[in-house]
């Protein structure tokens, strides 16, 4: 359990760094949709912290 919530941390805020910069630079707009990286980076963290990791 104690690995498990820094991987959620971690995961979340990379996911959400990297769909903010991708709909930023490589979106149609051209900004930032803060919607979008907060839904995505909070449901790709629950996956993390839910999904067990393989690693022993």
């Amino acid at each position: 359990m104690k690995k498990t919530f820094p991987q959620f941390i971690s995961v979340g805020l990379g996911v959400a760094t990297g769909t903010l910069l991708y709909t930023r630079f490589l979106g149609e707009a051209h900004e930032f949709d803060w919607g979008r990286a907060a839904f995505v980076g909070i449901f790709c963290a629950t996956i993390a912290f839910i999904w067990p990791s393989k690693k022993n």
